[in-house]
This record gives C-alpha cells, structure tokens and sequence, in this order.
C-alpha cells in the first residue's frame, strides 16, 4: 500500500506548481472572495447548478491560504490520496486484501481519478466524502470487532451530510447509501438507522431554497447532449483509458477470478450485488433524467459509484500472497501509468488549459509584435484577468462578451475598423475566424489544446514567418471545372465563356462542390470553410448558402445561411462563409460525401466571382480529456 500511495502521489503532484486552472476553476474562482456570505450564496453559488459546499468552502479557503492554484487544489489532491487508501480499506473488508490492493492500484494510477483529484471541483471530494460514508457505514452494520459504534453512526451522518453538499449525484450516492443500509441493519437497530439519515435530511433542510432555485435554472442542457444507448459503453472506454493496455489487464484479473476463485464466494455476495446496484442505479438515473427532463449525464459524475464498478470486477478473485500480490499490483499500475502518460497524454493535454494558454500566447506574441495587435478574446474577462495579473501583463484585450457581437455584418464592421496589423483570436468561432482569415489572410501564429485555439493573423506577407494549415483547397474554375463541382443547370456559355458565372430567372441552385470526405480529409478534426463571393446583387434577396453531408441517398445534416448575414441592403456585392468542424458532426470518414451550392430560392439575377471549399488542419485534443487521443 506504502508503493501504490506513493505512485498516486507522484502522478498527482507531479510538477504541482504548473497545474493550471481548468477553465471550470477558474470559473470557480471568480465566483470566491466575497466577504458577506448573503452575497457568496447569491452571486457565487445559486447560479452554478452544484450544491453550495464547496464553493463556499473555497471562499474562505481563499482568505486564509490565497487564490493561486497549488492553494485551491492541495485540499483536492490530499483527499485524491485518501481515497486510494479507502478503497483498499473497503476492498479488503468487502472481499479480500488482493481486491483492496488491486482497485486501490487501479484509482492511483488511471486518468480518471488522477485528473478528477487535480480539479478543485465536488468530484473527488464526493468521491472522498462517498468512500468515507461508505466506510462508516460498512463498520456500523457489518463490523463485529470491538469498534464504537456510535462514533461509525455519527462519523456516517457526517459524511452523508457533506455528500449532500457537494454535489447533487453525491447526494443521489448517499441516499443509495442510506436506502441500502435498511435491508442489512438490525432489527433493534432500524430505529436508531432510520433516525440517523432522518438527521441527514435534516442537516440538508437549509440548502433546500437553494436547491429549488437551482432546479428552475435547470442542468446543462445549453451545452451538453442527451446521452444515447452507447453512453455505458464510451464511458467504460474512457475510465479504461481507451486502452488496450489497461483494458487487457483488467480482462486478466476477470479472467483470473475465474480460474482462482474465493473459496467464500457465497458469502460475500450480499456486496457483489450491492456493487452492481450502486454502480448503475446514478447512472441509470442520471441516463433517465437526461433523456426525459434535461441532461446532466457525465463521467464526472459518476466517479462517486466508479469504485464500486471496480469491486464487483476483481471481486471473484482469492487472496494471493505477498509475491502474487506485489507482481500483480506492479502489473496494474505499471500498465495504468503508462496508458496514462504515453497513451492518454496526461501531462501535455491537461497542463495546457485555455485560459492560461491563450494568455501566454498573447503575452508572447505581444513581445514579438512590440504591441502592433488587436487581442480579441472569446473568454470572459474576469477569467482571462486572473492569468494576466499572474503573469503581470497589462496587455489589452478586447472580450468577445464586451463586444456583443450579434451578426456577421457587426463583425464584418469591426474588423474594418481596426487599424492593427496583427489580430490575435482565442476561441474565435469558426465562422468568425473565417471572417479574420479573408482580412488577415497570413497566419503567423498558430496552437491548439483542450477546448481551445489559438491564432494569430497578419494583413501584411513581409516580415513574419507565415504558416500553412490548409490541407486542401478547391476554388471553382469557370472555365474547366474540376471533377468535384456539378452544376444543376447546362452550362450554357456563362460558366465556360466567362470569368464568373452568372444566375439568372431560370436558375434555382448554382454549381456544386460534392465531394467524398474520405478523398479531401485527412482526420476527423478538420474543419470545412466553404466562402463565395457575389455581385450584382438587388435586395430584397432570398439567396442562401447550403453545406450538406449525406451517406448514400440519405441527408444527415443540412444546413443553409442567407446571404443576407453576410451583406445588409446597401451592398451589391460581399462574401457569405460557411465553416463546421468535423467534429461536431457524427461523420463516417469512409463514407460520407460534402455538398455545398447556392440556392437561389427566388430565382434572381446575380454573378458568382467565386466559390471555394477548404479544410484546415482543426484541433485533435480539443477534446482529448475525454477522447480517444490519437
């Protein structure tokens, strides 16, 4: 145990003076420093969606121990450790010391509890506060040894009460708990247990108008998707690392279980059912509310039953001796940490977050350029603010919330008014940055990372080193056209005679780009920019831009944007953009096909000057936390 809790250690605090914020932190953190708890509870805690616990318990963390991150995280990284050592302790009551070592090894090691335990968020706390109620809980009803157990029942009320407050699937996780316990407490007993998590309740009782307010803001459903009926099987993916490695070894400890049973199988299967149930019954809670009320679904929450998965897995195992023990533990972390570093590549994806990442860059770059940039930010100010004061910059930057960009045509303006002749852009969405690209068309800077991008533009070639990202190009020839552009129409003269192609009274849909994905992409993070420019255009126009994917015959997305996004009445002539990232499209590389083309709904006269259809290289760890990193 002294070597799986020093492993854990190492992997989590490895270099800890470097452990960024993750943008949740940092969301966190502007929402702590309040002096009067009426405007901590009102500004900082009703609007987030978690219970009060642990943001108030930041707040004044903050005032005695200050706001850096190694002060926000050591509390979450002491539990992380605590609960290596709960799980062994649990495992090895449940069933038996090779089970406790082995999924204590298994929470030391795998990205899912090292990341969680380097987040000052309620998701390691929960786990920790889950295991310590579990642990009580365990010594009241089922150990016999010469133990107070009073102390167990109100060490248990404790802990379940601080479940509560942490998070609202720890509070689902200590119900199950507490809702459990009645089929296995003593007949004499059952009173004093009711009364216990009747305390509990009680305990909760001030939360409640808190709790009521939260549940009318809703969950996350503004981001995050309804899961579907492949959600269980992602998520074993992703707690396993996506692994071979680390899903081989678990495969061999089942299978080990079988060929070395317990010799007391039976006796210990009042927990192996009690593992299954606590394992599935949040998930399939959470899975049920998601689908039918609003979606809160996510691995992270899961991580409070996670251990209980582990448990029921290794369960079947006999204990081994010291020898076995040791090669099998030594097996698991040695496997784990190296799924973790190599595979997972903990220590590049999650030490580059985008709020410090950007800020960095934007440091760096305004060195280089000696201030000659504009900086727009696609982050709160607040947040970006933090780093900024870190790094004692006083750079200024302009905040995409402050801007309050509402249309193409306002971006359009903007970027016309800006004499610089650099921009900077953090997490500028793709249509945006399409924008930036057509008026600062030499890219100088470039990087990508978990949820963020980061670019740098410049209008002028001379004098900086200038950076490709296009991985394919295509524009329309009018007078040949390449083998991906149809037309609808004959081409009768205008797209072979001219230097564009002109649509007239007879001419719904212009000439097309279709063209197989597998033959134009080269990864399933590119990301597609589709621009044509027009003139000679009379408004009121009713032209709009349609990007489509299909598989065969059938459609799986479409989507069309007016012309009129792009050009307000006073124009003849502009540019219309369409760009998607791969990504957020459920697309099969193999078979999937691209369209794009202009509809022409009122058949009205116009010329096309141009059409193009490019990919980019995108971002592959945009989110490599909870992907596949290839």
């Amino acid at each position: 145990m002294l070597l799986i809790v020093a492993t854990g250690t190492a992997l989590r605090f490895y270099r800890l003076p470097f452990i960024p914020f993750t943008y949740d932190e940092v969301s966190a953190w502007a929402r702590t420093g309040f002096s009067n708890f009426k405007d901590l509870i009102e500004q900082g805690v009703m609007g987030d969606g978690h219970p009060a616990g642990i943001q108030v318990f930041l707040n004044y963390w903050r005032m005695l121990f200050g706001d850096s991150e190694i002060s926000f995280k050591l509390p979450f990284l002491m539990m992380g450790i605590l609960c290596i050592w709960l799980v062994f302790l649990i495992g090895k009551f449940w069933f038996n010391e090779t089970v406790g070592l082995l999924c204590a090894a298994f929470i030391a090691t795998i990205q899912y509890a090292v990341e969680y335990s380097q987040i000052a968020r309620p998701y390691i706390s929960g786990l920790f506060f889950s295991l310590m109620a579990v642990w009580c809980w365990t010594n009241y009803l089922f150990n016999t040894g010469k133990m107070t157990k009073r102390f167990q029942l109100t060490a248990y009320i404790l802990f379940a009460s601080l479940c509560c407050y942490n998070h609202y699937f720890s509070l689902l996780f200590a119900f199950i708990i507490g809702v459990t316990g009645l089929f296995f407490v003593d007949v004499q007993k059952r009173w004093l247990y009711i009364f216990a998590n009747l305390v509990v309740v009680i305990l909760f009782l001030p939360h409640l108008i808190i709790t009521l307010n939260q549940f009318k803001i809703g969950g996350v459903g503004g981001w995050l998707s309804r899961p579907d009926y492949y959600f269980f099987f992602r998520y074993l993916n992703y707690v396993f690392q996506f692994s071979w490695w680390t899903k081989g070894i678990v495969l061999l400890l089942i299978a080990l279980g079988f060929f070395y049973p317990d010799n007391n199988i039976a006796s210990k299967n009042k927990f192996r059912i009690i593992c299954i149930l606590w394992f599935f019954l949040p998930m399939l809670t959470g899975y049920f509310y998601s689908v039918y009320r609003n979606p809160v679904l996510q691995y992270s929450v899961l991580i409070f039953s996670f251990p209980f998965l582990l448990f029921f897995l290794f369960s079947f195992l006999k204990p081994f001796n010291l020898s076995v023990n040791f090669l099998l533990v030594a097996g698991v972390m040695i496997t784990c940490s190296y799924a973790l570093i190599f595979q997972r590549k903990h220590y590049t994806i999650f030490y580059h977050q985008p709020i410090e990442q950007i800020a960095k860059n934007c440091i760096h770059i305004n060195q280089e350029l000696n201030g000659n940039e504009t900086v727009l930010i696609n982050e709160p100010s607040k947040y970006f603010g933090y780093y900024l004061n870190k790094y004692q910059s006083n750079i200024k930057a302009s905040y995409w919330q402050d801007l309050n960009i509402q249309s193409y045509i306002q971006f359009k303006n903007y970027l016309k008014s800006l004499d610089r002749k650099f921009i900077i852009a953090g997490n500028i969405p793709n249509d945006y940055l399409a924008l930036i690209r057509q008026r600062f068309p030499f890219m100088i800077s470039r990087e990508t990372g978990f949820t963020y991008n980061f670019f740098c533009f410049s209008k002028i070639k001379e004098g900086v080193k200038v950076f490709n990202d296009v991985i394919f190009n295509d524009t329309l020839n009018f007078k040949q056209p390449d083998k991906y552009w149809i037309s609808a129409i004959p081409p009768a003269g205008s797209l072979n005679d001219s230097a564009h192609f002109s649509m007239d009274a007879t001419q719904e849909f212009s000439p097309a780009f279709y063209a197989p994905l597998k033959d134009i992409a080269n990864s399933h993070y590119n990301v597609v920019t589709v621009s044509v420019h027009v003139k000679n255009l009379n408004w009121p126009n009713q032209t709009s831009l349609v990007f489509s994917f299909s598989n065969g015959d059938s459609t799986f997305f479409w989507q069309e944007k007016s012309l009129s996004l792009f050009m307000d009445s006073s124009e003849s002539s502009g540019t219309a953009f369409y760009s998607i990232s791969l990504r957020d499209v459920d697309v099969d590389m193999k078979h999937t096909f691209i369209k794009t083309y202009l509809w022409n709904k009122n058949k009205e006269p116009f010329d096309i000057d141009f059409m193009n259809v490019q990919l980019q290289e995108g971002n592959p760890v945009i989110y490599g936390l909870i992907e596949k990193v290839n």
